[in-house]
């Protein structure tokens, strides 16, 4: 039985991994000039088992608005401006949040909620990353995105 490393086509080094998402998140900061209060990335399994493939992920914490409502709004608006730069819904990605994808990177927008001091937009590379394993995928790093 073949594992899931060895149906990847194109795999991607842990560093296109990385790199393929903060292209994505310098983009998206870029676009919606939010302002980030932290930004972290890591590399994470696409399964359950913790084996390959892996992907980046990314959490960018911004700002929370006034209430959940005007959150709501203002992520309303963020989506439609992402649209405007190439971004499109993602039926196949299931989330509490909105998502939007573009070039294979899903982007989600997590509501406002009572328990986080900020709101944040998790990032999601393609899981095509065989090099990494539970053993070499290393820690969440704090990264700067402009």
């Amino acid at each position: 039985m073949k594992s899931d490393a060895d149906r990847v086509s194109n795999p991607l080094t842990p560093e296109q991994s990385k790199a393929q998402v903060m292209d994505a998140a310098h983009s998206i900061v870029t676009t919606l000039n939010i302002t980030v209060v932290e930004a972290a990335i890591w590399h994470a399994s696409c399964n359950d088992q913790g084996d390959p493939p892996f992907r980046a992920r990314m959490r960018i914490a911004y700002p929370p608005a006034s209430s959940f409502a005007e959150s709501d709004a203002q992520i309303a608006q963020m989506v439609q401006q992402l649209r405007g730069a190439g971004w499109s819904s993602d039926p196949d990605f299931h989330s509490h949040g909105t998502s939007l994808t573009k070039d294979n990177v899903v982007a989600v927008f997590g509501p406002q909620n009572v328990s986080d001091p900020n709101r944040d937009i998790q990032i999601y590379g393609e899981c095509r990353d065989t090099t990494t394993t539970k053993d070499t995928k290393g820690p969440v790093q704090r990264v700067s995105v402009p």
